[in-house]
């Protein structure tokens, strides 16, 4: 008896052991090959130059700096148009006008 008590409690000591390892790893790292930030556009910025030598003012990712822009064109950070206002439109009324027959939908 003393023997299946010691095999049982090894036994369930290395269930409850190897639990841990076989979930490590289990989630979700993401993706090591990903660089966020290697698809940035930096656009001419229109303003006066007053960088150093070689170097104009750009837009990186909001802020205005000086360096060398790697796309063409200019960025412009418009508004959008104002939305318009919409209405609701009820279901016609009905009534019946005094002294005629039928009822009439307005």
């Amino acid at each position: 008896m003393p023997f299946l008590k010691a095999i049982t409690g090894a036994t369930v000591a290395v269930v409850l052991s190897a639990g841990g390892a076989l979930a490590w790893g289990d989630m979700y790292m993401g993706d090591g090959t990903n660089n966020p930030n290697s698809d940035m556009l930096i656009y001419a910025y229109p303003a006066e130059n007053n960088c150093p030598a070689g170097l104009q003012p750009i837009t990186v990712g909001g802020v205005i700096c000086c360096g060398n822009p790697n796309t063409t064109g200019t960025y412009y950070n418009r508004a959008s148009a104002p939305k318009k206002r919409t209405y609701q439109s009820y279901a016609p009324r009905a009534y019946a006008p005094v002294g005629e027959k039928g009822v009439l939908y307005k």
